[in-house]
């Protein structure tokens, strides 16, 4: 088999178009909220719930309409055949439109029109969804899926940039619902900003990566990596998966949408939470401690990841988020918080090293742009409903619901991990996956070489034995073929079956 090696440079330049997603969602996670409840105040009137449950449900259409249109734009790519490539496509008209639609969201609310910013939300969102899936799953098109891990480090190293990029922007650009109307227009400047840098980066993608190319040169190492997998059985495109691997992507879907259901929360509400309890604006500093704890844990993280494996990776970080949150309840003001944030953000990377990976481990090379949907219809749909569950029931709280903020999270972060510990993957020794390739050697005895001078070959006193296989190694190459020879007899079995109903 050929040796197994990760483009790091490539995935470099893949993970920029995850840079710029996550660039701009940090910019509207953090704004967003706080210019709404500007705007509602202003046309509505103040209210003591603050409006914080219509808050939630503006700030969730994004994940409704995720659910939707991400398994179809991802089917859709999954299909289309350019020049440009089936997911540069939809990075590059997805992109174009975001870059468009996000700064006339500051416009409309420097306009103070209330209607007009819902409805560029709304434009905004349906055009980050046509890019995000295919943009997602550009790693694993060309990532043999054993290195998917190590891969998806890189990528979410890359995209961290992009976070802190955003909230730096946030920071220097803070919102406060007491200043004067000049401070609060120059809120609206991180919009643009976002805008200019995305095109920026996508610009970049669009130069440096081919798609159609990379996906001719990957070929041999994606079918490779197909008999390395973790899966219970072994893939095969347009068939289903089995029975086990079907339990055990139900099981870390429903893990993943617990963890989501807790963060999102936690990530939406945060900037009114701290207004309400600590009386400042500073939220953004926190989202960038977290996002530069989590780049600075990625890379170090892989070489743990590929020791303990992606299961015990994701319990383990799910643990220290969920410790992190226990810690943030004692703590009184945003700057205490921030030991507590670097710590969550170690988690975090734990977390999303691996559950990834494990989601597109159930794919094939066919339908990699599909799975990646199901995988956003969990992560959008704990978003969505808890924006809206969170929004009402902080609502109702009053305020009193700052004392409840943190416990939200907590307990769907311990319901993740008791999820988690029942996804069961086969184990594949991987720890030899990219070392230096073995010379061919045949199975049995190696001739014993000549002790004669005269007859020897030139310079065969410099030659090594070949070496023997290990026994290890010649054990996963059985149960290899044996898989592939299971395969070849079900769908013999199903073939001779057809024939017989035919008959």
């Amino acid at each position: 088999m050929e040796q197994l090696k990760l483009n790091k440079k490539r995935t470099f330049f893949i993970g920029l178009a995850f840079l710029a997603i996550l660039m701009l969602w940090r910019v509207h996670l953090v704004q967003t909220p706080l210019l709404l409840r500007s705007l509602l105040t202003s046309e509505f009137g103040p209210r003591e719930d603050n409006y914080l449950g219509v808050i939630g449900i503006i700030m969730g259409i994004d994940n409704l309409l995720a659910i939707l249109l991400l398994p179809l734009f991802g089917m859709w790519s999954d299909r289309t055949v350019n020049r440009l490539g089936k997911r540069m496509t939809f990075i590059l008209i997805g992109g174009a439109l975001s870059v468009i639609f996000f700064p006339l969201m500051a416009v409309m609310f420097l306009l103070g029109s209330f209607w007009m910013f819902v409805i560029m939300i709304g434009l905004m969102k349906i055009s980050m969804n046509l890019w995000r899936g295919p943009a997602v799953a550009l790693m694993p098109d060309i990532t043999p899926k054993p290195l998917r891990p190590k891969a998806n480090a890189i990528i979410n190293f890359v995209g961290y940039i992009g976070a802190i990029v955003g909230s730096l922007f946030v920071m220097m650009w803070s919102f406060d619902l007491d200043t004067d109307a000049t401070y609060q227009s120059s809120a609206t400047i991180p919009f643009f900003l976002t805008a200019i840098a995305m095109a920026t980066v996508i610009g970049i993608l669009l130069w440096k990566f081919r798609e159609n190319k990379v996906n001719a040169e990957m070929a041999e190492q994606m079918e490779a990596g197909e008999n390395l997998s973790e899966t219970q059985e072994k893939v095969v495109a347009d068939r289903p998966l089995s029975k086990k691997d079907k339990l055990n992507l139900w099981i870390v879907m429903t893990a993943v949408f617990l963890a989501w259901f807790a963060f999102n929360a936690i990530d939406t509400f945060g900037s009114n939470f701290e207004q309400d309890r600590f009386g400042t604006s500073d939220w953004g500093i926190l989202g960038a401690v977290l996002a530069l704890s989590a780049m600075a844990s990625f890379l170090p993280c892989i070489k743990l990841t590929k020791r303990i494996g992606r299961k015990n990776s994701v319990l383990i970080g799910l643990a220290i988020v969920t410790l992190s949150l226990v810690i943030a309840m004692f703590m009184s003001s945003t700057w205490h918080l921030v030991p507590v944030f670097m710590m969550s953000g170690l988690g975090w990377a734990l977390v999303n090293i691996s559950a990834f990976p494990i989601v597109v481990e159930m794919a094939s090379l066919k339908n990699i742009g599909k799975i990646t949907g199901i995988y956003y219809i969990a992560t959008q749909s704990a978003q969505f409903l808890t924006s809206v569950a969170a929004g009402y029931l902080f609502g109702a709280l009053g305020s009193s619901w700052i004392d409840y903020f943190w416990l939200y999270g907590i307990v769907f972060m311990i319901a993740a991990f008791i999820m988690t510990l029942f996804f069961k993957p086969r184990r594949v020794d991987l720890a030899s996956i990219e070392s230096t390739p073995e010379p061919t050697a045949e199975v049995g005895p190696t001739p014993t070489p000549t002790r004669s001078v005269a007859n020897a070959e030139p310079r065969a006193s410099k030659q090594s034995p070949a070496p023997q296989p290990t026994d290890e190694k010649l054990e996963r190459a059985k149960k290899s073929i044996m898989r592939d020879i299971a395969e070849l007899e079900k769908i013999a079995e199903e073939d001779s079956d057809e024939q017989t109903k035919l008959s």
